[in-house]
């Protein structure tokens, strides 16, 4: 009989020991029945920090992400535009001394709901600056991709080379006799040139446009950075 109760009371000693340990600390959750150790916390400290980390570096990536440029004119338009995509397009302006950006001269049109097609953004199509010199933007220096909208709405034209012109981007021919009816394929169709890795060195983007035949025309100008 007494040497059951010794052997019980090494094994009552022997669990009393493996929950309170020699070199790790145990807390027991009264709520949830269930032990944590010091080792358990530990880990989880160096989780938070990991987790600290990563949400810091999220917020850096979109930070960089945020402080790119993303210019868009709704050429012609007097008021902003979102398209369906979610983008926000800025109401066209002429270019003044207090102005970041604006038109060189010509007039504009908005020629009402034409019922444009195969595009997210047929309001653009819609309205347009024609007979201009040119845009001039002051931007951050660095590299950017320039996406120029055209589409043929006057109904004066209705063929091809109805309508050419040639447009520069800081003096470099970009369109050379460019046809938006042929280009687009027709009346009332647009058409997206894009034009890559665009070097601004002198806080300067200028795009240039010269008659041939008709005046030239556009409808929308998207300055994207890289």
């Amino acid at each position: 009989m007494t040497k059951r109760i010794v052997v019980a009371g090494l094994l009552v000693g022997t669990v009393f020991f493996a929950l309170s340990g020699c070199n790790t600390q145990s807390q027991v959750n009264q709520n949830e029945g269930t032990i944590e150790t010091q080792a358990d916390q530990e880990i989880q400290v160096v989780r938070e920090v990991k987790v600290d980390e990563l949400v810091e570096e999220v917020a850096e990536a979109q930070v960089v992400e945020e402080s790119k440029l993303a210019l868009r004119i709704n050429c012609g338009a007097t008021e902003p535009y979102t398209d369906k995509a979610g983008n926000a397009w800025l109401a066209d302006q002429s270019m003044d001394a207090d102005k970041k950006w604006g038109a060189l001269n010509g007039l504009t049109i908005d020629r009402g709901d034409l019922g444009i097609a195969d595009t997210d953004a047929p309001k653009i199509y819609e309205t347009e600056r024609y007979s201009m010199d040119g845009y001039k933007f002051t931007i951050p220096n660095g590299k950017y991709t320039v996406r120029l909208h055209f589409a043929e709405t006057y109904d004066g034209i209705t063929a091809e080379g109805e309508r050419v012109f040639s447009v520069t981007i800081n003096e470099k021919s970009i369109l050379n006799d460019f046809d938006p009816f042929k280009e687009a394929g027709g009346y009332q169709k647009p058409i997206v040139k894009t034009i890559e890795d665009v070097a601004v060195t002198d806080g300067e983007l200028a795009i240039g446009f010269t008659m041939n035949i008709q005046n030239p025309e556009i409808n929308g100008i998207e300055i994207l950075s890289k």
